[in-house]
């Protein structure tokens, strides 16, 4: 009798067949996976009724005619894979070290081709999987300068064609959890990268982050983040994406937007104390908000929706109630502007509560209390405008016929002056 060997692996093979040898059968795999794909996707979106009675009536172009169909969702999920950085490039080998190498590690040759092409060095980074902090700062940086010759419209042009935003955007998300922390460890970096993500029209990647911070989660099995570290990359982010939708984007209504989304998602309704948990993370980008409104033109600041500015306005009564901010806001309001909160703010103020104040904070102060001066006068208000003028004079020193600077560093401008010299001129 005839034994058979205990390794005798042939009946396997008909459960794992050989990987294929030629490029026919290649292709027969790929086919056959992406059949097999497509009928998940069936089954978990299944197509409407109309696609449906589209493809009845003799369609030949089911992906042309249903964007949404499975076909299209496998065709987009494959062509981000092959598109990866991992498939498509072959990492250049490392330069032998030198002497002559900067304290970032690179030699000349690479810093010139990360000032000619950075984008292609990242993805090289990513290709060898060496991403780092400072490589990838400095990709986006060297990405920036070659795009600021651009004004206007061309620079954000510039900076979409570069799909700079999209490449690190694949990358994270392609990445492990410890990977991904990468980009949130240095604030020159996402500050960089939003000004992309805006010009790219990926603004809800940004908000994505944010609902994931705010879990003090990123994804993968360690992405767990400490609470403060989480708070605070929140609080950047936002304030970034803020300034970059201003710049770049839609202008103030839609950085607003943005805010109040984030708001909502994450700000307890009619609850003090929790709502004030939350202070740090939302208030820096409320006050941010706040200064481009000081620094905007008026005819721009008057095509925010009274709504969503009075959303605004309950949203930072509810993060902080007794704040300059909140006294401040109204002066600014689209329709209705008004300035009895900010004279109720003043009215509270000491000498001693304002030489305690950091500089940023008086300056602001400053530089509403103008606003409010000039907006007195506007309605003629001279009451409120003299109330306010002897609180600007009381801030700035004795100052020669040009404009000067205050202790707290605020200039004075030829307008100021002018202001200051109007109201005079009003009570004589």
């Amino acid at each position: 009798m005839k034994g058979t060997s205990v390794f005798n692996f042939r009946p396997w093979s008909k459960i794992h067949p050989p990987l294929p040898r030629t490029p026919r059968e290649s292709q027969q795999l790929l086919n056959a996976l992406t059949s097999s794909f497509r009928r998940q996707l069936d089954c978990e979106f299944p197509p409407t009724s109309s696609s449906t009675s589209r493809e009845k009536s003799g369609s030949t172009d089911r992906s042309r005619r249903n964007p949404d169909s499975s076909v299209q969702a496998t065709d987009r999920h494959l062509r981000a894979i092959l598109d990866n950085p991992l498939f498509r490039v072959v990492p250049s080998k490392p330069s032998k070290p030198t002497a002559n190498r900067d304290p970032s590690g690179m030699g000349s040759i690479e810093q010139q081709r990360l000032a000619k092409e950075p984008m292609a060095v990242f993805d090289e980074l990513v290709a060898s999987g060496s991403v780092t902090v400072s490589g990838l700062r400095n990709c986006l940086k060297s990405q920036l300068l070659l795009a600021s010759p651009h004004t206007g419209s061309g620079f954000v042009k510039a900076m979409r064609d570069s799909k700079a935003g999209s490449k690190v955007v694949t990358w994270w998300f392609a990445s492990d959890s410890e990977t991904r922390k990468i980009l949130f460890k240095s604030r020159a970096s996402t500050a960089s990268l939003l000004k992309f993500l805006v010009a790219e029209g990926l603004q809800e990647t940004v908000m994505m982050w944010l609902r994931m911070l705010a879990k003090h989660d990123i994804g993968g099995r360690r992405g767990r983040l400490p609470e403060t570290i989480a708070q605070q990359v929140f609080s950047n982010l936002l304030v970034d994406l803020l300034s970059a939708e201003t710049q770049y984007g839609r202008g103030l209504s839609m950085a607003l937007r943005y805010y109040l989304q984030a708001c909502r998602s994450h700000l307890p309704v009619a609850d003090e104390v929790a709502s004030q948990l939350r202070a740090p993370m939302l208030l820096p980008a409320a006050t941010h908000f706040c200064q481009s409104l000081m620094r905007s033109a008026q005819t721009e600041t008057r095509q925010i929706p009274v709504s969503i500015y009075n959303d605004f306005i309950t949203s930072i009564s509810l993060l902080s109630p007794k704040s300059l901010l909140l006294a401040t806001a109204p002066i600014y309001h689209p329709t209705k502007p008004d300035t009895k909160p900010f004279l109720e703010h003043l009215d509270g103020l000491t000498l001693d509560n304002l030489e305690t104040w950091a500089e940023t904070k008086r300056e602001n102060l400053l530089r509403a209390a103008f606003d409010a001066l000039r907006l007195s006068i506007d309605q003629e208000r001279l009451r409120d405008a003299s109330y306010i003028a002897r609180f600007i004079q009381q801030q700035l020193p004795d100052k020669p016929d040009t404009g000067t600077a205050s202790e707290n560093g605020h200039l004075t401008s030829a307008e100021e002056e002018d202001l200051l010299a109007r109201l005079d001129l009003a009570l004589t």
